[in-house]
């Protein structure tokens, strides 16, 4: 693999790193509709999730189902 083919390989960020950064730029301690689709989107497993994040496994499942509730009804991002 050549040289610029290895920085472009490693600029992909991984969904739960993306989501990682935008938790830490909330503000308000309740996320929107559209951070519980992001967390719904995330393939990776509630506990690697909540650990990433630092919050509790339920708290986590809780912004999951908020999540694949809203996207059922409205479209997110």
């Amino acid at each position: 693999m050549s040289f610029m083919m290895q920085i472009d390989a490693a600029r992909v960020a991984r969904p739960l790193d993306l989501l990682a950064a935008e938790h830490a730029r909330l503000t308000s301690p309740i996320p929107s509709i559209d951070f519980c689709c992001r967390v719904a989107g995330v393939p990776d497993s509630d506990e690697i999730v909540a650990r990433r994040l630092h919050v509790a496994v339920s708290i986590i499942r809780g912004w999951r189902e908020i999540g694949r509730r809203a996207m059922g009804k409205w479209a997110c991002r």
